[in-house]
């Protein structure tokens, strides 16, 4: 079984307040773009949950997402042996949620191998358990995301959005950034959610991550990454998340090539990538 695991861009960010138990209460506009991990999954005999590595996953197996998910799902049935070969191409620690989308389609590909029958929102809770961002990628469609991340109202995007993606192998630690974080409830969602279901292109200008600041002020050669897309003739760009990737939108090909050709030597990763959901 073979299952692509998409990553997310935040096209909004806001940060509501802190919480007694350290979590911070978001609002966010989330939405999937066609980079993806892909998870290869099959039974084996041994009742043992074998693991091929990406070069890229280096924590211990038992801090793995995907594994913890097989540890939670594994005594629902009898025989619960599985291979799994995770090819990873999303950057770690890059504010894409590629270890939340690996999870989310382990649930899913586990539900259907074992034939355990979990609805929606089951396969919902349990990703819950193990990360915030995990549930969103149950939905299959934009949504606009409140709570600590697991709020989820699904939406109709009708702008057609064209990205470049920018990674320079920068890692931050969502840790790092909400720590530091100073600006609260700045963003008029609701107004943004309006524009995009109607189609109107004035509302990317207002796409905004509150985490910026922050960021741009720790690693400032990821501010001078923005600067550049904007000078190239992006409509907009921000970091992805709590960083470290950069994504610039861009309304026409002219505009996104030119900025494609003109920065693609220059950094690690630059994607260009398409919006996975309208």
């Amino acid at each position: 079984m073979e299952r692509k695991c998409y990553a997310k861009i935040n096209l909004t960010l806001d940060s509501l307040k802190k919480r007694e138990d350290g979590y911070h209460e978001i609002d966010s506009i989330m939405t999937r773009i066609n980079l993806f991990d892909e998870l290869i999954i099959k039974r084996n005999n041994e009742n043992k949950f074998n693991y091929i590595a990406s070069k890229d996953d280096i924590c211990d197996i038992k801090d793995n997402l995907i594994y913890k998910v097989w540890d939670i799902l594994k005594d629902r049935v009898e025989s619960f042996g599985v291979d799994v070969k995770l090819i990873k191409n999303i950057p770690v620690a890059a504010g894409l949620a590629g270890g939340s989308t690996d999870a989310a389609e382990m649930i899913k590909a586990l539900n259907e191998l074992w034939d355990l029958n979990m609805t929606r929102d089951e396969m919902m809770d349990i990703g819950k358990r193990l990360g915030a961002d995990i549930p969103f990628f149950f939905l299959e469609s934009n949504a606009r995301a409140r709570g600590i991340g697991e709020k989820l109202t699904s939406f109709s995007n009708k702008l057609k959005m064209k990205i470049l993606l920018i990674n320079d192998g920068t890692a931050i630690s969502s840790a790092f950034v909400y720590k530091r974080l100073k600006d609260y409830g700045t963003i008029d969602t609701e107004r943004i959610i309006k524009g995009l279901e109607e189609g109107k292109t004035e509302v990317i200008k207002d796409f905004r991550n509150v985490m910026e600041d922050v960021i741009y002020e720790n690693f400032t050669h990821l501010l001078e990454i923005r600067n550049r897309l904007l000078d190239l003739g992006a409509e907009n760009a921000l970091v992805s998340g709590s960083g470290a990737s950069i994504f610039a939108v861009f309304l026409e090909d002219k505009a996104l090539e030119k900025a494609y050709h003109t920065l693609k030597y220059d950094y690690q990763r630059v994607l260009k990538v398409g919006l996975v959901d309208d």
